[in-house]
């Protein structure tokens, strides 16, 4: 009888041990809050995010220079232009491809006169229109830097005021040619900044006391807001 009860006194200090050892370890579980929480990797940034169709407004300055047959002095114009601008990208990893155009108004005029400053002639740029192909390429998956070219139309009226003047409009067609930079902010959201280089065609208006010859160029600058769908 003597044995079991001393068995079971030596159980029982045992158990008091144990859970004198295992006390502290739970406190400091309690009080810390338990394990701490599973990290998860961050989701990574969507690499197509120039891809697909899309549109937006576009609003910048020119300068355009008109070479004019009666004088060897050109046209320097200055003004305005914005409109809308639009159109389709293909992406495959940093690399896109697009097709895009524009439809602009615009208030691009200037005055030069010629024959010894009896006349003056005021070109004024009143509509441009181009449609490009577009080759970028992204240096993060947010910023894509860009090269574009393709054909352009301008719409200009061109009053002679003098003698044998009067009132013109020339219809011009050429080439374009620039290069820009895209920044998404969001999966649909976008700001674009470029520059272009469009040459002109020449073209022939007649006025009553003669033709006057016409060869404009025009540099343009423009941000643009734009939404992909």
């Amino acid at each position: 009888m003597r044995t079991r009860c001393d068995q079971a006194l030596v159980f029982a200090a045992a158990l008091a041990v144990g859970a004198a050892v295992s006390s502290p370890v739970l406190s400091a579980d309690v009080i810390n809050g338990g394990p701490p929480p599973l990290l998860y990797e961050t989701p990574p940034v969507t690499q197509d995010l120039f891809a697909g169709w899309w549109i937006g407004g576009t609003l910048g300055g020119a300068t355009a220079n008109f070479d004019f047959s009666p004088s060897s002095v050109a046209i320097e114009s200055s003004g305005v232009l914005g409109g809308i601008t639009g159109g389709y990208n293909w992406q495959n990893g940093p690399i896109v491809i697009g097709l895009e155009g524009d439809v602009l108004g615009a208030g691009i005029s200037g005055s030069g006169r010629f024959n010894s400053g009896a006349n003056a002639a005021n070109p004024d740029i009143d509509a441009m229109a181009n449609l490009r192909l577009r080759a970028g390429v992204t240096v993060v998956p947010q910023v894509m830097l860009f090269v574009t070219g393709g054909g352009a139309w301008a719409d200009v009226d061109l009053p002679v005021n003098g003698p044998g003047g009067g009132s013109g409009n020339g219809t011009f067609f050429g080439w374009s040619v620039g290069g820009g930079a895209e920044v998404a902010f969001s999966p649909n959201w976008s700001a674009r900044f470029d520059y272009q280089f469009t040459d002109f065609d020449s073209d022939t208006v007649s006025y009553p006391g003669g033709d006057v010859k016409y060869d404009p160029d025009v540099n343009t600058y423009r941000g643009s807001l734009i939404y992909r769908f």
